[in-house]
């Protein structure tokens, strides 16, 4: 999201300079992603909000984040003449797509050049000044997030448009004069059954606004962003509309947008407003949720005043709508649609604070235990293995050209053409890094890859469910020899390899196939491997017996597991480790290792009797 600082200044009056603004900017989520030029900030946005794609959005985190005003525009709300048989556009919806169409219409407008303000605004953003009502379309979209759309009903084939699939067959010139043909898989607007307007994406030459516009059709619509997304993929078009309309808006920003852009145009434009159709059958239910002052202390370490966190919250755009002394229940904004739970809420407060100065504090519960999945564990000691035996490893797209085969995944929403499928095995695209080693006139050493590959499963021609398998593949000229000495390595002796084709043998253990070798390569099932692996045990260079005790205790409430910690290790200072084998409602089953212990009776009653005067009741086992 580029962010002018003339721009931004219309919103927030700030005394820092740009580069400190953009460190603001980064604290609160929108990190600087090219370096500042031409006094514009260029952020990349990661997080799943549709109002950072907004410079008003963006200014109004930060006016919060510096605790300064936030000078929202000022719209006027015109009258507008209600709607005649010689105004009305009608308004026909066929398409599950469309959750909100509104449109306004306008008579005797004049088309001219943009003012200074409104060119300049626009330029530093990168968008080119077509004329005073196109420009304006482009100002509110990246000024409030919503896209909106003029035509010029003057070349209207009927008064009416028709939101619906497109017909196979059916084509458009695009606003920059492209042609660009259609499928059922499209919905478009349409005029006389004419296509004038990809939906959400682009819009059409033969309807746009020019300098002898003089009637024209403004309108704001909400549509389902997974249609968007996929036909925009599938027509290879990225814009500024789309990448609004890629995340989800909500439908009442529709009227907001419109409400501006109608200032606006009777301001630059003249002319005369009209009502029209708003097409709207589900209105939006304004969103709740709750956040626990508990809640908040518990994710936080810190005791936040009830005070503090209301005001942070309503000067980001919340109401409150009922409190107590343990919670809030608050409305969400309609221009924050990513909100799902509770901490959503606990994020907002904490990134206005900074996250730099929450405090430092040791655990008062014990370490969480390790939950990271045996196979994970398993890639990253295979990864050191092969290291270790003089392999390189490299990462592959697993994107490449369809190759025809029948259980290969290929992309409905494809970019390019040599990118269309998913790999079916690593070494599809692994293959093709020898390629680079060659041309730069460097000797290949072994080269491998952990990965993903997708499969379909079936038989014959019917292929449906998809299957993806953790894959290693190997490339190197002696292919059997490294795999001999990686199956070593892996405490793997019972494999056999098996005939398959002229080119490749199986790989196997007993009746399961782990993969396949060739004369310069293999592959293998990483899950099949993984079954099989035993760690390998090297000379052993010392002995060394360590003592252990069980422990189950139960805390009182007000003690904490660091407490805990300290009158242990005070107790007995040739302690080496603790380990928590278990944490139930203030109940700890803990396991206490010794390298060398004199007397384990001994330790046992002293440590006893230190936790008796802390009120700690305990079990050794």
């Amino acid at each position: 999201m580029r962010i002018p600082a003339l721009w931004l200044s219309d919103y927030l009056t700030l005394d820092k300079p740009l580069r400190g603004i953009a460190a603001d900017f980064t604290t609160i989520g929108l990190m600087l992603d090219k370096p500042i030029e031409n006094q514009v900030l260029d952020l990349e946005q990661r997080l799943n909000r549709s109002d950072l794609l907004s410079i008003l959005g963006c200014a109004r985190d930060l006016s919060v984040f510096e605790n300064v005003p936030l000078k929202e525009p000022k719209v006027k709300l015109h009258q507008a003449r209600p709607k005649t048989s010689s105004t009305a556009i009608k308004i026909n919806v066929q398409t599950p797509a469309v959750r909100r169409f509104n449109t306004r219409v306008f008579r005797g407008l004049t088309v001219k050049p943009s003012p200074s303000w409104l060119k300049e605004r626009l330029l530093a953003y990168g968008v080119e000044s077509i004329n005073n009502v196109v420009d304006i379309t482009n100002f509110v979209m990246l000024e409030l997030g919503q896209p909106i759309h003029a035509q010029d009903t003057d070349k209207f084939m009927e008064p009416e448009i028709t939101l619906r699939p497109a017909k196979k067959g059916e084509q458009l010139q695009t606003l920059l004069g492209t042609t660009i043909k259609l499928d059922p898989h499209v919905f478009v607007l349409s005029s006389g059954d004419r296509v004038t307007v990809i939906g959400g994406i682009v819009g059409g030459k033969q309807t746009g606004v020019t300098a002898s516009s003089t009637n024209i059709i403004l309108d704001a619509g909400n549509y389902d962003p997974r249609v968007i997304r996929t036909t925009s993929r599938q027509l290879k078009i990225l814009n500024e509309t789309v990448s609004r309309y890629d995340k989800p808006l909500d439908p009442r920003l529709c009227e907001i947008a419109l409400n501006r852009a109608t200032d606006l145009i009777l301001t630059l434009a003249g002319g005369t407003y009209y009502q029209n159709i708003d097409y709207y059958p589900h209105p939006v239910i304004p969103q709740t949720l709750s956040l626990s002052f508990a809640r908040l202390r518990l994710v936080s370490g810190i005791e936040l005043p009830p005070k503090k966190t209301k005001t942070t919250l309503q000067t980001l755009g919340y109401t409150i709508i009922d409190e107590t002394p343990d919670k809030i229940i608050v409305e969400v904004p309609y221009f924050r649609t990513d909100l799902e739970v509770e901490d959503d809420l606990i994020s907002d407060v904490l990134r206005m604070l900074d996250y730099n100065h929450l405090p430092l504090l040791p655990l008062t519960s014990a370490v969480p235990p390790e939950i990271t999945s045996p196979l994970t564990n398993f890639e990253d000691y295979l990864r050191d293995v092969l290291v270790s035996l003089g392999g390189q490893e490299h990462i592959t797209s697993p994107l490449l050209s369809a190759s025809g085969a029948p259980n290969q995944v290929k992309l409905a929403n494809a970019l390019t053409i040599d990118q269309n499928s998913l790999r079916t095995s690593i070494l599809d695209t692994l293959s093709q890094v020898p390629v680079a080693y060659q041309k730069h006139a460097l000797s290949l050493p072994p080269i491998f890859e952990l990965g993903k590959v997708f499969t379909k499963k079936g038989r014959g021609d019917k292929f449906s469910d998809y299957q993806e398998t953790n894959e290693l593949g190997v490339i190197t000229p002696s292919s059997r020899d490294f795999l001999a000495s990686l199956f070593t390595r892996l405490g793997i002796s019972n494999y056999h390899l098996l005939p398959s084709s002229a080119n490749q043998v199986k790989i196997t253990i007993g009746s399961t196939t782990l993969g396949l070798l060739s004369s310069n390569s293999f592959s293998l099932n990483l899950s099949l491997l993984h079954q099989h692996f035993h760690q390998y045990v090297g000379v052993v260079t010392e002995y060394a017996h360590r003592t252990s005790l069980d422990l189950s205790l139960r805390l009182p409430a007000n003690l904490h597991y660091c407490d805990l910690e300290k009158v242990l290790k005070k107790t007995s200072p040739s302690l080496q480790s603790i380990e928590v084998l278990e944490e139930l409602q203030g109940n700890l089953l803990v396991r206490l290792y010794w390298k060398k212990l004199s007397s384990k009776e001994a330790t046992k009653n002293k440590i006893t009797l230190a936790l008796k005067k802390l009120s700690i009741t305990s079990r050794s086992g």
